[in-house]
């Protein structure tokens, strides 16, 4: 994903975008599969369970409020 991202940002982002994001989307998420897949020196490269279902926008906010909490707290810790 890392390699994705810095592609994308390297050849297509313009100056005036926001900064890129990835999402990795796992039936199950493994916190060694996560270690990997998600380097610490992007910020904005994000792991999380595949849903089977197309979540709603709001239960897709939730969920994403969720995950950048349960983020923040490991690392602060």
């Amino acid at each position: 994903m890392n390699f994705y991202v810095r592609y994308f940002d390297n050849e297509i982002k313009d100056k005036q975008d926001n900064p890129t994001s990835g999402i990795i989307l796992c039936l199950d998420k493994k916190d060694t599969i996560v270690k990997y897949s998600v380097l610490d020196d992007n910020k904005n490269l994000f792991a999380s369970k595949y849903q089977v279902y197309l979540p709603t926008k709001k239960e897709l906010a939730l969920e994403i409020k969720k995950q950048k909490a349960e983020f923040n707290e490991k690392e602060s810790n």
